[in-house]
């Protein structure tokens, strides 16, 4: 109910915030495993708290973006908070520059992620898909409100979050509502990652339903 109203309140402009079922999620991590690409990992754990202290740091920035990185033979994440709404990363000694981390385990690390970057690109990455446009993924951005308001309402759907988890997948058409179906074949071979929190539950942990989070770019 709350993301519904979140989702009238026109948050959900650049699709966030869109639920996937089971069964969908479970057929794009399928196809994600089945690129057969060395190096591609298949999810990541990043810790509420680290994420929470990050924003509000950087609570002065626009944007949060996800950038796929390459760290040592494996695909990893680098976070950018910026102003900059497109793909280059602004690193010019200045006070409105980026500001970069890479996620090491479940933690943020700040550093300066470039070469990783290109490394991505150059190895990991170029063995990817080509979509629409002759592009390859880069990364995934979010305005620092929509993931706030992500925030506030799994907590106040579940009592205890401790980590985000981010399963890989690719996207691929899916015989679904429309709304739904034409959004994934829009995005059609185009890698991505499915969000759930993850919570306390007496001894054991529970997680959320996973949502699909995020503008792709280019």
């Amino acid at each position: 109910m709350e993301l519904e109203k979140l989702k009238q309140k026109g948050i959900d402009a650049i699709d966030f915030i869109k639920k996937i079922d089971k069964d969908t999620e479970d057929t794009f991590i399928k196809n994600y495993k089945e690129l057969g690409i060395d190096g591609l990992t298949e999810s990541f754990l990043l810790d509420v708290a680290a994420f929470k202290k990050a924003l509000s740091d950087n609570n002065n920035k626009t944007f949060c973006k996800f950038y796929y990185i390459q760290k040592g033979d494996y695909l990893n994440l680098g976070l950018s908070f910026s102003d900059n709404e497109e793909c280059d990363i602004k690193q010019n000694k200045l006070a409105d520059d980026d500001v970069l981390y890479i996620l090491e385990n479940d933690q943020l690390t700040p550093k300066d992620f470039r070469q990783m970057k290109k490394d991505f690109t150059n190895k990991i990455g170029a063995k990817l898909p080509i979509h629409p446009g002759n592009k390859k993924d880069t990364l995934i951005s979010y305005s620092l409100q929509e993931i706030n308001g992500f925030l506030d309402i799994m907590e106040k759907e579940y009592s205890d979050i401790y980590n985000l988890k981010f399963n890989m997948f690719k996207y691929s058409p899916v015989g679904i509502d429309h709304e739904l179906s034409a959004h994934f074949t829009e995005r059609k071979n185009r890698i991505a990652f499915c969000v759930h929190a993850l919570f306390n539950k007496k001894d054991l942990y529970g997680e959320s339903d996973g949502y699909d989070l995020g503008n792709l770019r280019p």
